[in-house]
Parts: C-alpha cells; sequence; structure tokens
C-alpha cells in the first residue's frame, strides 16, 4: 500500500459514488491502476465497505468513521513509503536526538541500503531550503545543525499536521494520520512528553490571559514551545537577538532568556488572534502600512467607513507577513487558489501596493499572502457598502396580477440592492422607450421567447428565486441587497429633529430599513 492508495480511498470515502473518468483525471492514473489500487484497498477492508466499479462509476459504504479505523490498522510494514515521507520523519528524529544513526532508523521502513544513498539527494534540498545541515558523527550517526529558529521551525511545520489540541491544551495524535504521520505524532509525543504539558501549562497560565489566539495559531504555538523547551532543555538554545530588532512587537516574558523571549515574541505577534489588545505598533510599518491603504483605496469599490478596524486588520497581517516571510514560516491555503483569477484587478493593486514593504524589510509577499490580503479587503469592500449607492434599475415584464408580482418584488428587493422602476404587460414594450433601465426581469418562458422575437436582452429565472437564480443575477451586476448607514452622518442628519421628523425621514428616505 502506498500514498497513493489512501489517497485515492480518502477521495472516494468524501465523494461516494464518483465517476471512474473523474477519478482518473484528477490523480493522473489509468483505469488499470485504480483497480490494483482498489484490490490492495479491499484487503485491508470489512467487506461491507468494499470499493466496487458499478458502471461507470466507483462507490463504497464507508464512512468517516471506518476510515479512521482503517488508518489505525495499516502496519508500516506493509506501507511502501514516498522518498518525502522518510525525509520529514528522518528530520524530527534528528531534531529530537542529539545523534541519528541513519542505516539504523531506515530500517522501520523496510527499504533497502540503496534506498538510504538515493534519498541523500532529498535531504540535501530540505536541508539547503531550510539553511540547515547534517553533521556526520564518527560511529556514532548523524546530527542536525543550523540556525536554532530556522530549525526549530522547519520542524514544526513538519509536526503540525500530525497533531491536534486535545482536553487541558494538551497535544494529542490527529485522529486521520496515515502511516507517516502516524510515526511522526508518536515520535514528537513520546520525546516531547514533559515539554507538551509544560507548553500547555505556560499557555493557560501566562499566554490565554494575555491574548486569545485561534485554534490553528494555538496549536501552533504548542508545538513550536514544545520543540523549544525540548531544544532548550538539551542545550540547544537561541544565543543572540541582534538580528530580531528588525520590527516592534509586544513582549510576553514567557521565558527567562532575553534572546529566546525575543524571538517568542515576534513569533506570537504573528499569530492570528480571535481577541488581543492592539496597543503596540511599529511606527515605520505604520507608515508604510497607511500608504498601502491610500494606494488600495480608488480600487475598492466602497469607501471605508470603519476606518479603525480596518487599518488593526490589515496593519497586523501585513506585521504576520514579515515576520513569517523572514522565518520561513508558510502556511498553505486551497481555499485561496482562485482568488488571484477571481480579484484579479484588486490582486495586481496588491501586488503592486506591498512592494514598498517587502523591499523595506527586505522580504517577499507569496500568493498566499498576497491572496489572504486580497479577501481581508473584500470583507471590508462589503462591510462597507452603502445604503445611498447606485441602485440597478430593474424592470419587471409579466402578465401575472400585481397580487402575484407583489410577492416577487419583494423577494428580489430582499436578496438586492435594486429600484424596481416598473412592472409591465408584455403587450406594453413600447413604454421601455421612455423609462431608463439597467435590466429586464421575467419569470416565465412564454415572455421570454416574446422578449426574444423582439430583441431584447432580459434575464429568465424562476417565480421563487433559486440559489442558482441569485447567482445569475449576481453575475449580471446585481448587488447584495445588504447595505449599511455610516453611523457618523446619521447621527449628523437626525440632530434636532422631534418625534414627528425623524419619523417622516426615515419613512422617506430609508424605506428599506425602517417600517
Amino acid at each position: 500500500m502506498n500514498s497513493f492508495d489512501l489517497s485515492l480511498l480518502k477521495y472516494i470515502q468524501e465523494h461516494s459514488s464518483v465517476l471512474i473518468e473523474d477519478v482518473t483525471s484528477r490523480f493522473g492514473k489509468t483505469t488499470s491502476t485504480l483497480k490494483r489500487s482498489m484490490k490492495e484497498l479491499n484487503e485491508f477492508l470489512e467487506p461491507d465497505y468494499h470499493l466496487h466499479m458499478d458502471g461507470l462509476s466507483i462507490i463504497t459504504a464507508i464512512t468517516y468513521r471506518e476510515y479512521i479505523a482503517f488508518l489505525e490498522h495499516i502496519p508500516l510494514n506493509r506501507y511502501i513509503t514516498t522518498v518525502d515521507e522518510r525525509i520529514k520523519d528522518l528530520s524530527v528524529a534528528l531534531c529530537l536526538q542529539e545523534v541519528v544513526n541513519k542505516s539504523e532508523y531506515y530500517r522501520k521502513f523496510n527499504v533497502s541500503p540503496s534506498t538510504l544513498k538515493n534519498d541523500n539527494q532529498a535531504l540535501s534540498a530540505f536541508l539547503q531550503a531550510n539553511h540547515l545541515t547534517v553533521t556526520a558523527i564518527p560511529k556514532q550517526g548523524s546530527r542536525l545543525d543550523g540556525d536554532e529558529i530556522l530549525l526549530r521551525i522547519a520542524i514544526c511545520l513538519t509536526i503540525l499536521k500530525t497533531v491536534e489540541i486535545g482536553e487541558d491544551h494538551l497535544l494529542v495524535p490527529h485522529k486521520a494520520n496515515e502511516p507517516i504521520n502516524k510515526s511522526i505524532a508518536a515520535q514528537f509525543l513520546r520525546e516531547c512528553q514533559q515539554d507538551i504539558h509544560a507548553a500547555a501549562k505556560l499557555y493557560q497560565q501566562r499566554l490565554n490571559s494575555m491574548i486569545t489566539l485561534g485554534y490553528n495559531s494555538k496549536k501552533y504555538f504548542l508545538v513550536y514551545m514544545s520543540i523549544a523547551l525540548h531544544r532548550m532543555r538539551r542545550g540547544h538554545m537561541i544565543t543572540h537577538s541582534d538580528n530580531l530588532n528588525f520590527i516592534q512587537s509586544s513582549e510576553f516574558a514567557l521565558l527567562d532568556s532575553e534572546h529566546e523571549n525575543r524571538f517568542l515574541d515576534l513569533l506570537i505577534c504573528s499569530l492570528t488572534y480571535t481577541w488581543r489588545p492592539f496597543n503596540v505598533y511599529d511606527p515605520t510599518l505604520i507608515t508604510l502600512v497607511k500608504r498601502l491603504c491610500e494606494y488600495i483605496a480608488p480600487l475598492l469599490r466602497a469607501e471605508i467607513h470603519n476606518i479603525s478596524p480596518f487599518f488593526a486588520e490589515v496593519y497586523q497581517f501585513i506585521y504576520a507577513t514579515i515576520v513569517q516571510s523572514r522565518f520561513n514560516l508558510y502556511f498553505d491555503d486551497k481555499k485561496l487558489h482562485q482568488v488571484q483569477t477571481r480579484h484579479a484587478r484588486l490582486y495586481q493593486g496588491v501586488s503592486q501596493a506591498t512592494l514598498p514593504i517587502a523591499q523595506h524589510y527586505q522580504t517577499t509577499f507569496s500568493t498566499v499572502h498576497l491572496s489572504t490580503l486580497v479577501l481581508i479587503l473584500k470583507k471590508y469592500e462589503l462591510q462597507n457598502r452603502i445604503h445611498s449607492e447606485y441602485k440597478q434599475r430593474i424592470i419587471i415584464v409579466t402578465n401575472s396580477s400585481e397580487s402575484k408580482v407583489g410577492y416577487f418584488k419583494e423577494v428580489l428587493k430582499s436578496h438586492f440592492h435594486i429600484e424596481i422602476v416598473g412592472c409591465i404587460n408584455i403587450n406594453e414594450l413600447h413604454l421601455l422607450e421612455h423609462i431608463p433601465f439597467d435590466l429586464l426581469i421575467t419569470f416565465t418562458n412564454k415572455i421570454s421567447s416574446y422578449l426574444k422575437y423582439y430583441q431584447l436582452d432580459y434575464i429568465k429565472v424562476n417565480f421563487y428565486l433559486s440559489r442558482e437564480d441569485i447567482s445569475l443575477l449576481g453575475k449580471h451586476g446585481l448587488s447584495r441587497a445588504k447595505k449599511k448607514i455610516p453611523a457618523a452622518a446619521f447621527i449628523q442628519e437626525i440632530e434636532g429633529l422631534d418625534r414627528q421628523q425623524l419619523r417622516t425621514l426615515l419613512e422617506q428616505k430609508y424605506p428599506d430599513f425602517f417600517i
């Protein structure tokens, strides 16, 4: 069994049933390869959960619960590891042990001595990417050397996917670990047992009272802290911090070492929070982020009214990006892969706006960083869509009664920021010459054919709007109905009005908000 077999099973379990054509296209495999893989998997699966080819599809009754149980019972000696998997497992051992005899360690993988030799090229690439080296210790084995910060981070990212947070903030194995991840988690939890408890205690008693980290950031902190405490206990310390003064950070003072604390402060400040007291700003970065916001403002389709939280979130994200990029701390996110094409204009603008910051701090903004920043900007753009924005002018073409059409109008207005300027009968199309409008809408096939005959552009939707209808109307330029009233302007507008004047204002100017 190999990594492809497990990827195939996971995909089929999540999507069953699946078309064979879709599977071969997704994995780049032939049908005969799929059959061999399914045969191997079925040897480990209970008969009720076997994979079957049924016509053009692959089906199975396996659920996530059985999938986890399946993974728990795969012995490492029946699993064919890839070179990347072996390097990850070995690198964790090199980090957590003083010296590792690679020949003895590789026995767990059930591979030949030539495989160990061939893996050296991949190991060298991993070490080079993380600015690390392996030193041969005569008659003992190999030792991992290099910058202590980069070493910890490289191994932290390897361990991160293999564990989760259990009770009392203690790290536990991820339930759906594949064989190598299971091996990595096991050796981490074994070698760092006392450090994991110490990290959880440090988080609970010291850090949690000052800030609230999101789950993934909390997990990262606990993994890093466990590795750091383990390495420090063995005498591997961060010995200088002069190169860590490139940006200001909050001081948490979690450890006794000044140099360890300096990096830990930077690391914590670069994580994601659900709450934090935002009281430390770097003066230089403030100026650079303000310029970025000024550059981006014309590219947004809304004026930002909640400027304080907007600036704070953009600043914090830029800050985190600078720190993470400096130390090769990268998190991939598949959900960001389409941002570059979906919001191409804004993405390009963000790429240009971040250049001065990247140049000043001698770093780079990855595609993931840029895409995330685009989504932050889009979030505030959506938050700041206000009621006074231009409303698309809609004319409904129908032969239905007003009582029926009245319902349809309200449904439309509940979804979109529009003005319905008319509702005309199919026999009144001549009125269109005198009514300015942006879009014709109808909900019957008969009227659609009439409009098509007269060569008029229109959108045909269902009377009871479906998700597809809403998506279709959005693609034709209708913006969503959720709009806001700027608080400062509204307070000024109603100042000094008596009760009746206020009611008249609300009914005339804000009928979509007050009834």
